[in-house]
């Protein structure tokens, strides 16, 4: 909500300066440029926020000398010199919870930091190089540093950052956040883009990007979307970071591309907090690091509908309960008759111990299946979605006219079935 004056080093810049204005920003890293239209230069990283904002001052590079800092407190700083480590002391009680946070090379900083927390002595109480950001995108080397720290005793502390290169100098710059937890979430969903056929359900899958400890459950849902399109299993459960679930196209071919936003929300501290779910890519780099790569926005496409677009839709959405040692019964309702008396189903990589029994067809479209839960591989308070793909056998004959072994047809996706392992 404030304005700010923002100085640019580089070359052929139009200008040096320029005042921003944050107020329809949310808390976050956004992007700002100087100049305009063709003259302007590249967007670099800028990051907002609601705590106060304080700068490094100098020498503040021994345990002796350390700045004082109120928290909570944001330090906006660079490590000068090689070799220079910068010093802040602050005062806190028994069973405070501290996170202290930096933010360098996400910001497009060289600086690769080092975190470390010592009592008033100089005892070292905790230390971080390197902490993992799943929402920093294409950055390979996660060199960020970050530590979530309870304080042992009433006293004096004292928080050091330094470079593990060694290095320093005015591009050296960073970002230190200082004080209590504040639980937070993010959310990215992919694929960033879907083409499906109309009626068809498809899965998806979200990530939460949890934040200084937040571990509660996150509703999910389209925000504002046409007609037609539907989710189902919209809840991640309390603690996970990952979920798959399933979205319904419309049963009535778009002709354009349609674009939807997706919400979660949660409650944090009694209040109830929205984030919207930023599409993505899942990216491999060198066959093993994964990256989730932000897009703009999500489009989606209906196309044609096919012979095979089964409505089908879930009798009862809610929670299912399994119980090790028994059999559950999912049933689905459809809306017209297509020989479902063929159909058989798989469950898509299933929780521990569950597995698809007899599967029961009714009138039109409509039929039930059995879930068995072996109570040796089950998995008590298991949770999450069961992805089930359905697909039927078809016969299959050479130019020859000679028989082949038959032909899987896939008939797609059945709506997740979110779920839940008790006690036996």
């Amino acid at each position: 909500g404030s304005k700010a004056i923002v100085q640019f080093q580089g070359w052929n810049l139009p200008a040096q300066r320029v005042r921003i204005s944050n107020k329809d920003e949310e808390p976050g890293v956004t992007s700002i440029a100087v100049g305009k239209g063709r003259r302007a230069s590249n967007r670099v990283p800028f990051a907002l926020d609601t705590l106060p904002e304080s700068r490094d001052a100098e020498p503040n590079n021994t345990a002796s000398a350390a700045q004082k800092i109120k928290l909570p407190v944001i330090i906006n700083g660079r490590i000068h010199k090689p070799g220079d480590w910068d010093v802040f002391s602050f005062t806190g009680s028994k069973g405070d919870e501290v996170v202290a946070h930096v933010q360098a090379r996400s910001l497009g900083s060289p600086m690769d930091s080092m975190l470390k927390i010592t009592d008033s002595a100089g005892k070292t109480l905790a230390i971080n190089d390197d902490h993992e950001d799943k929402g920093a995108g294409l950055i390979t080397h996660h060199a960020d540093s970050m530590i979530n720290f309870k304080l042992p005793a009433d006293g004096t502390y004292l928080i050091h950052l330094g470079d593990t290169q060694n290095n320093g100098g005015l591009d050296c710059g960073y970002r230190l956040r200082i004080g209590p937890s504040q639980p937070d979430f993010a959310l990215r969903v992919t694929p960033s883009g879907i083409s499906a056929r109309a009626g068809a359900t498809i899965p998806i899958t979200v990530y939460a990007l949890r934040k200084d400890g937040f571990t509660d459950s996150i509703n999910l849902k389209l925000a504002g979307a046409p007609a037609g399109f539907s989710l189902s299993g919209a809840r991640i459960p309390a603690g996970k970071d990952k979920l798959t679930l399933t979205m319904t196209m419309p049963y009535t071919p778009s002709r354009e591309p349609v674009m939807l936003n997706m919400v979660g929300t949660s409650v944090i501290n009694r209040r109830s907090v929205s984030r919207r779910a930023v599409p993505a890519e899942d990216m491999m780099q060198a066959f093993l690091y994964r990256h989730l790569v932000t897009a703009e926005n999500w489009m989606v496409v209906a196309s044609k509908r096919g012979q095979w677009s089964p409505p089908w839709k879930l009798d009862k959405p809610g929670l299912l309960t399994l119980t090790p040692g028994k059999t559950a019964i999912v049933r689905l309702t459809g809306n017209r008759a297509f020989g479902a008396s063929q159909l058989q189903l798989e469950l898509k990589t299933p929780p521990s111990g569950v597995s698809i029994g007899k599967i029961t067809h009714g009138a039109r479209g409509a039929f039930s299946f059995e879930l068995k839960i072996d109570p040796a591989k089950a998995r008590p308070g298991d949770t999450g979605n069961l992805m089930i793909s359905a697909f039927i056998m078809r016969a299959n004959k050479g130019k020859d006219g000679k028989k082949r072994p038959p032909r899987r047809q896939s008939m797609g996706f059945l709506p997740a079935v979110p779920f839940k392992i008790q006690q036996q």
